[in-house]
């Protein structure tokens, strides 16, 4: 109990960096040129999925199966073992030798689906000169995204086992940082004029400015 309301008030304290972080994002999408051909894709890619995602079952099978994928990657990185792992329609469920921050929340910022897509491109491309399909590979990374931002709102809508044990407004503080983070990171490895170095920068300066103002209003 000490520990989460320890946490709870670093997420509080560090609420100015989540909107350092966003206004940061924003600031990074200035660069994006709308008559780009590829922010067209992208932009078509990512608001497409949402028109599925109400008019449709929500796909929890596929999304689930990515979700306990990346615990056991987390649970292997960090040197545990995965003695069960089950998925079905209304979710999934992981069990490990260990358990950290990182294992707990990372398929919550990690998009699994779309690191396999840029894998599977890659494959395809490297060895079977699938250059030609550029343009619906970046379609579908904005697809994927939306799919694994949308998804993982329905599912932080539910009570998530390991949202509670770390602090539930801790990890919603993590899980949106690192999902701007991680988002601009795509972003800026598809358009040459989107510098994650310069949103990493404009992050720091936003955030350093709000504190700022904020200790200046508390010292009159």
């Amino acid at each position: 109990m000490f520990g989460k309301t320890i946490k709870t008030i670093i997420a509080i304290f560090f609420i100015p960096v989540a909107i350092g972080t966003t206004k940061a994002f924003f600031e990074s999408l200035d660069n994006l040129s709308i008559f780009n051909v590829n922010t067209f894709l992208i932009i078509g890619g990512f608001f497409t999925y949402p028109v599925v995602h109400i008019l449709f079952p929500k796909p929890m099978y596929i999304y689930a199966l990515g979700h306990e994928t990346v615990h056991v990657l987390a649970t292997w990185l960090s040197g545990g073992k995965v003695t069960s792992f089950h998925i079905g329609e209304a979710g999934g469920s992981v069990t490990t030798t260990k358990t950290n921050l990182f294992i707990r929340l990372s398929p919550y910022f990690v998009p699994i689906h779309a690191i396999f897509l840029f894998l599977i491109y890659w494959i395809l491309y490297k060895f079977f000169n699938f250059s030609g399909f550029f343009n619906e590979f970046i379609f579908l990374v904005g697809f994927t995204m939306s799919f694994h931002i949308f998804m993982t709102i329905e599912v932080m809508k539910m009570s998530q086992p390991d949202m509670v044990k770390t602090g539930y407004l801790f990890s919603v503080f993590l899980i949106y940082v690192a999902n701007i983070f991680v988002l601009t990171g795509v972003l800026s490895f598809i358009f040459g004029n989107i510098s994650f170095i310069a949103f990493l920068k404009n992050t720091f300066l936003f955030s350093k400015n709000i504190y700022l103002n904020i200790f200046d209003k508390l010292g009159t």
